[in-house]
């Protein structure tokens, strides 16, 4: 089992991943190739504070759409639960997918 990095080690966690992804491609030495794209991260957004959203908005749209088809009108508060957010928040999920819906 892999050791788990900390939150606070992103860049370690973007070495890690690429050099996964290195070795997925057949890259001869994946070490060498994930440290290089690190250190072309670092001169182009060194200093940057970068904003790395959880979901890309295409699953997002995904998930609020199977949110609005599971719906039944008496499920919200199971809903909500289940993908872990506030019934406030899935109201106005099912309000935009009713707004949205031709």
């Amino acid at each position: 089992m892999q050791d788990q990095k900390p939150f606070d080690e992103p860049m370690a966690i973007i070495e890690e991943e690429a050099c996964a992804m290195a070795r997925c491609f057949g890259v001869a030495v994946p070490e060498v190739a994930a440290a290089s794209l690190v250190d072309r991260i670092l001169l182009r957004l060194g200093g940057a504070h970068v904003y790395l959203p959880r979901r890309t908005a295409q699953k997002r749209q995904r998930m609020h759409q199977e949110m609005a088809n599971r719906f039944n009108g008496t499920n919200l508060f199971e809903l909500a639960k289940e993908y872990d957010i506030s019934a406030r928040h899935l109201r106005r999920i099912l309000a935009r997918s009713r707004v949205e819906r031709p």
